[in-house]
């Protein structure tokens, strides 16, 4: 019991003096003023529970260094909550991102009229967009595999591409979307 009076008469002489200056260097660091009577007061009980005061050289010193430790403690808590939260929020943006299986089954169809579109190319083409676009090797190495000029690829590559886009152009002239089709419907109703 004689030590716990002692600790707290230590405190009272070597501590209390410190805590103005340890206020002011917290506001200094950004800590909010609830904050910091927070931190104060987990430094005190810190401190009334030391079994003795012996070991302590700088009272100021240890003081802050206590009060510091806490400061850590509370921004690690925190930063942690907020990567929680981030975490989650990414969570949901992952599932809200997945396709629909309208989209899936859309997407699929689109593909099929890619690969048929360039399976109706002439072969060099079709050959030239499947080694660079497909299995995505270089133009170099496309070139020797074919024993065609690096020149010869590129070339092949941007008419076999503008021939898809053309079909693509093509089609979209040949069938227009059901949203199209029921805009236009609309319009002749609004004439009649």
């Amino acid at each position: 019991m004689a030590d716990k009076r002692e600790a707290v008469q230590w405190v009272a002489v070597h501590i209390l003096r410190h805590e103005p200056s340890l206020r002011r260097w917290l506001r200094r660091t950004g800590v909010q003023a609830s904050d910091i009577d927070d931190i104060v007061q987990q430094t005190y009980c810190k401190l009334s529970e030391l079994d003795s005061v012996a070991h302590i050289i700088d009272a100021r010193a240890y003081f802050f260094a206590t009060a510091r430790s806490f400061l850590l403690q509370r921004l690690r808590r925190d930063r942690v909550v907020h990567i929680q939260a981030a975490s989650d929020q990414i969570d949901n943006q992952a599932v809200d991102q997945a396709p629909s299986p309208e989209r899936m089954v859309g997407a699929r169809s689109e593909l099929n009229k890619v690969f048929e579109v360039i399976a109706a190319l002439p072969k060099r083409y079709r050959e030239v967009i499947e080694l660079r676009r497909i299995e995505g090797l270089s133009q170099k190495e496309t070139a020797k595999r074919l024993g065609l000029t690096e020149k010869s690829v590129e070339n092949s590559l941007a008419r076999g591409l503008k021939a898809i886009l053309q079909s693509f152009e093509n089609a979209d002239r040949d069938y227009p979307c059901p949203g199209e089709e029921l805009a236009e419907k609309v319009r002749n109703v609004g004439q009649r």
